[in-house]
């Protein structure tokens, strides 16, 4: 259970890191004046499907971590 709230946890961490590398792509283009690049590449979807990833992952993360926390309260009872 552990290692799965990790891997989670480090998938939350890259998708952050993704959000983060094309919101700086984005701005980048839009200071330079080349939004059709920025409608071409989809950036504003791509980036908004990857706050609704990580939003997911975060609430699997939570509820991992309570099944496991309850768990743990069963086994010291």
């Amino acid at each position: 259970m552990t290692k799965l709230i990790n891997d989670y946890t480090k998938s939350c961490f890259m998708v952050k890191q993704r959000i983060s590398e094309l919101t700086e792509m984005r701005n980048t283009l839009i200071e330079s004046g080349d939004e059709l690049k920025v409608r071409e590449l989809d950036l504003d979807r791509r980036i908004h499907l990857l706050y609704i990833e990580h939003g997911e992952m975060q609430e699997v993360i939570s509820h991992l971590t309570a099944y496991k926390r309850r768990r743990e309260g069963f086994v010291e009872t």
